[in-house]
């Protein structure tokens, strides 16, 4: 039995891509076989996208000798940044967007950076650690899901990270709600501690969609935005819409943890308060008794009742009395209620 060995060889993995899809004039994704290797130079209306692994320095490799990307690009691309940036050329789009780490059934509380480039018939996308709206876009396309531009296509990747975050979000404001539940039937246990989490991860949030509104808004604004590409030019402007929308619902949650932990303090340091005017109530009334036994108790002659059968009795009664005249004079002077 013959067998075609060419297809066996999986010359993509050898190369550095995770996956290849080449999309149709009418926005069909078909992704490329294994042994398939993706040509650049496509018919009129078609396009590419190519997903790399970055840890693997064969697709480091490959992406240096593609002749056709700015070397602009190619650095940003191969780059080990941690910030979120965008930079554009008369044809081209490049930067670093954050995405969250994907788990192998779930997301992951980590997060991590996408480094992309867009060309008129390519999207070049590549991470260090599974992401999770790369792997949802992928998803999507083996669900039907049609792009019929590298921009189109870009876009939906950012807005499945911008609904990772606004299910962050969701979850984030049912945990305060319950928090400001128990702040307002009195039930407070560890809600201080659940809203310095809920507060962390809100900041956390907060700085991530800040960075974006910032990349587009600064994109769209800027003079040199005008030489860039006019598909991501409004690709920009409708995806800081859903940023700037995101982004206020972060802020609300921030706002109101605030508020709750300030509520909080608040009741404890009534609670505090109150503990304290008990104290200083039952000191003031035990004041006197404290000083007549200290009196009795000095060693010397002259004590009175010291030779009385009921001289002990005649100090506890006189210790007694000290005692009610102070709280007395205390509800007189209303000191207490």
């Amino acid at each position: 039995m013959n067998y075609d060995m060419t297809r066996l060889i999986d010359l993509q993995t050898q190369v550095g891509f995770i996956w290849a899809y080449r999309f149709d004039a009418e926005g069909n994704a078909h992704l490329l076989p294994r042994e398939q290797m993706p040509v650049i130079e496509l018919p009129e209306n078609e396009f590419l996208w190519l997903h790399l692994d970055l840890i693997d320095n064969r697709a480091k490799q490959w992406i240096s000798d593609c002749a056709v990307l700015p070397a602009e690009a190619q650095a940003v691309f191969l780059s080990h940044d941690d910030h979120q940036r965008l930079h554009h050329s008369t044809d081209f789009a490049w930067g670093v967007t954050f995405d969250q780490v994907r788990e192998i059934d779930s997301r992951a509380d980590e997060i991590g950076m996408l480094h992309w480039i867009i060309g008129e018939n390519l999207l070049l996308t590549g991470r260090r650690q599974a992401l999770q709206a790369a792997r949802l876009t992928h998803d999507a396309l083996a669900g039907g899901f049609k792009a019929t531009s590298p921009v189109v296509l870009f876009e939906r990747l950012i807005e499945y990270v911008i609904e990772d975050v606004a299910a962050d979000v969701m979850q984030l404001t049912e945990d305060t709600d319950r928090v400001e539940d128990h702040i307002l039937d009195d039930r407070m246990g560890d809600e201080a501690r659940r809203l310095g989490l809920i507060r962390r991860r809100t900041v956390k949030l907060h700085r991530q969609l800040n960075g974006l509104h910032l990349l587009f808004r600064r994109f769209s604004e800027t003079s040199s935005a005008r030489t860039a590409p006019e598909t991501v030019k409004s690709a920009a402007g409708r995806l800081l819409h859903q940023v700037d929308t995101m982004l206020t619902d972060v802020q609300i949650v921030q706002q109101r943890a605030r508020l709750l932990q300030d509520e909080i303090a608040a009741k404890l340091t009534t609670q505090t308060n109150n503990h304290l005017y008990v104290l200083s109530i039952l000191t003031a009334t035990l004041m006197p008794a404290t000083l007549i036994t200290g009196l009795f108790g000095v060693n010397t002659k002259g004590l009175p009742f010291n030779d009385n059968d009921w001289g002990f009795d005649y100090v506890i009664i006189l210790s007694i009395l000290a005692g009610l005249a102070i709280y007395w004079l205390l509800r007189r002077k209303r000191m207490i209620h």
